[in-house]
């Protein structure tokens, strides 16, 4: 029996991003060899639990599925790379989430659901905590990039792991769907909701770097 368990929840983009965002991986991994997230499929983070006591009883996932079927889907814009920067001269390179007021607002509510008093930065990882002299390399080739899509998020993935495994593995736990409607319409919105699900809707570059 699992003493403690881990609880990471993200959201998932469209096939699509996924593809690009996993040859940026790719490209940068051919620059810099092997790196923390290269095979990690593209997603955003949202809240991650350690080292909990089991806490997610059918009645607490009832009422967190209830809460969370109350917000509407979200329209979300990649919008070219940024960059944390950690202690250490460690960095991480990122695939940027447009903010405009509507997605903070969004997000304020998300957070109120879910109990969540940090600032959540939405974003998709690329090169997660690489040594400084490698951003180096690498960041002259993302700076410019334009990769501008927009994309529906309809739904929180809650994933979970036993805390002290030999080997410990994320595992799908639950999914929660965002279920209203008030804020889709017959409009504009709708049209880009339309191109947001199309999967052709990125051309390959032969070489990205």
């Amino acid at each position: 029996m699992n003493m403690y368990e881990d609880y990471l929840m993200l959201f998932s983009p469209p096939e699509a991003i996924k593809h690009e965002i996993a040859r940026y991986k790719k490209a940068s991994a051919k620059l810099i060899g092997n790196y923390k997230s290269m095979n990690s499929p593209a997603h955003i983070s949202v809240h991650h639990l350690e080292r909990q006591k089991p806490f997610m009883a059918q009645t607490n996932l009832l009422k967190l599925e209830n809460s969370l079927n109350t917000l509407p889907p979200v329209l979300l814009h990649l919008d070219g790379f940024n960059y944390f920067q950690h202690l250490h001269g460690r960095v991480t390179i990122y695939a940027h989430i447009r903010i405009t007021p509507a997605v903070d607002e969004w997000f304020q509510q998300l957070k109120k659901k879910l109990s969540v008093r940090k600032t959540i930065v939405p974003h998709i990882t690329v090169t997660r905590d690489i040594a400084e002299s490698d951003f180096n390399l690498l960041w002259p080739n993302f700076r410019h990039k334009k990769l501008v899509e927009p994309f529906w998020i309809r739904e929180l993935h809650l994933l979970k792991r036993a805390t002290f495994a030999a080997a410990p593995q994320w595992e799908h736990y639950k999914t929660f769907e965002f279920k209203s409607r008030t804020s889709i319409s017959n409009t504009a919105d709708a049209i880009i909701s339309r191109q947001a699900e199309a999967d052709s809707q990125f051309r390959d570059q032969i070489n990205l770097f």
